[in-house]
């Protein structure tokens, strides 16, 4: 994995701001799941507080 959710933070993209860090965004997970063919897909969930 390259880039993905950080669980304090998020990086933000060039078009979103100055700032290199978003300490806004809520915390993110990301699932892999590799199927019988052995391709991978990965799935960004956002973490909210219940």
């Amino acid at each position: 994995m390259i880039v993905a959710s950080a669980v304090t933070w998020t990086l933000r993209l060039p078009w979103e701001g100055d700032q290199p860090a978003d300490r806004e965004q809520p915390p993110g997970l990301a699932f892999h799941i590799l199927d019988d063919d052995l391709r991978l897909t990965t799935h960004y969930r956002v973490v909210l507080p219940a």
